[in-house]
């Protein structure tokens, strides 16, 4: 175990990770069409199956505001943002669009459909658009989410964390039997060898990246031994909520690991709909047993086990493990080779550009993961 570090107020600015674009153009093709995932995923056999009934998915993000797809889906939740606002608050708009991909309602073709539009969103908001993460808002927020009933926990954002202190947190998750899952991070918001995000390089943690709809590895995603699984994350349409000034209506297209981490998160809503009394252990091992490999074969930096498959992981006869298979297993022995270091290292990341060129000092052993934004 190591030594209990001091406590100490660090920030890391964000920048917007929902797409930027201008006003909703008009376009031929239904919302529907656009989901392209849902064919690939065979999101209809998989919701035939369950819709996640019951299920509650915190999503640790910028708040969650208002959108019709998502009437009747968001829970009471909280805001460990110091300043004006609640968890229904998201002037940034990347919470929302998260909460849309896990939990959307569907309807026509005209409206999101999430892959477990069953399930509750519960918002917990841990940043704001122009502001930072607070150094322990992530393991708050962990915390904070599974006392209040969320069995699956969605962290499409990476930021500033006290190391300790956040992997406590996600061991009193597992202990407590919820499911955490986090975005591997995107390569254009970092500087070359930042690694996979915290917190999902932490041990235990559900590191998801990106695939494309040829299912082919996003070149954008950071990569590294810690990644566990990929999901479509390429091209996808997600909610304009209300909040910063937007008009509420749908972005046709984004891209990241944000958009493939919130998929994950519906599909293990749906697992745990399925087998309401499968521990949060066996929820994993289904995720990574029946996922599809690909890449060199066995765990690697660019898929992880292999990409989701929704109806295999509901549907497959998967023993039960003794613990937790990211607990027991160590990333692939020189998977490291340019996805930055194993989740047991302790670093400072400083980065710094002048005149074009990335200076990149890396310090073993301190204290602080600065600079760290939204996966």
């Amino acid at each position: 175990m190591r030594a209990v570090r001091k406590a100490a107020v660090v920030v890391a600015v964000l920048v917007a990770a929902a797409p930027v674009l201008a006003a909703q153009p008009a376009w031929a093709e239904t919302m529907r069409d656009r989901q392209w995932y849902l064919k690939t995923l065979d999101v209809a056999a998989a919701q035939k199956v369950t819709a996640g009934d019951g299920v509650v998915v915190a999503v640790l993000d910028s708040g969650v505001g208002t959108h019709p797809d998502l009437d009747g889906q968001v829970l009471d939740g909280t805001s460990f943002v110091g300043e004006p606002g609640s968890f229904r608050t998201d002037n940034d708009g990347h919470g929302s669009s998260m909460a849309g991909i896990i939990a959307a309602k569907g309807g026509s073709a005209d409206h999101l459909l999430g892959i477990a539009p069953k399930a509750k969103i519960l918002p917990v908001r841990i940043s704001a658009s122009g502001t930072a993460i607070g150094a322990t808002n992530i393991a708050d927020g962990i915390r904070w989410a599974v006392d209040h009933g969320a069995k699956v926990i969605n962290i499409s954002t990476g930021g500033t964390v006290i190391e300790r202190t956040a992997e406590d947190a996600i061991r009193y998750a597992l202990d407590h039997d919820a499911v955490v899952v986090a975005g591997s991070g995107n390569a254009s918001q970092f500087p070359s060898g930042s690694g996979v995000l915290a917190p999902a390089r932490f041990p235990g943690v559900v590191a998801v990246s990106a695939i494309d709809r040829d299912g082919n590895a996003w070149a954008g995603a950071i990569r590294g031994p810690e990644v566990v699984l990929t999901a479509p994350g390429v091209a996808i349409p997600v909610i304009s909520a209300s909040g910063g000034g937007r008009v509420v209506g749908y972005y046709p297209s984004s891209d990241g690991t944000s958009a493939a981490t919130a998929v994950v998160s519906g599909a293990a809503a749906l697992i745990r709909a399925k087998y309401p009394q499968l521990p949060a252990k066996d929820v994993i091992q289904r995720l990574i047993a029946t996922a599809d490999d690909a890449g060199t074969p066995g765990r690697d930096p660019d898929y992880g086990y292999g990409r989701l498959n929704l109806v295999k992981a509901l549907t497959t006869d998967v023993p039960a493990v003794p613990s937790n298979p990211l607990l027991a297993a160590s990333p692939t022995a020189g998977a490291a080779d340019d996805g930055g270091p194993a989740g047991g290292v302790d670093l400072v990341l400083v980065a710094a550009v002048a005149g074009g060129v990335v200076l990149l000092l890396v310090v073993v052993l301190g204290g602080w993961l600065l600079l760290r934004r939204r996966g």
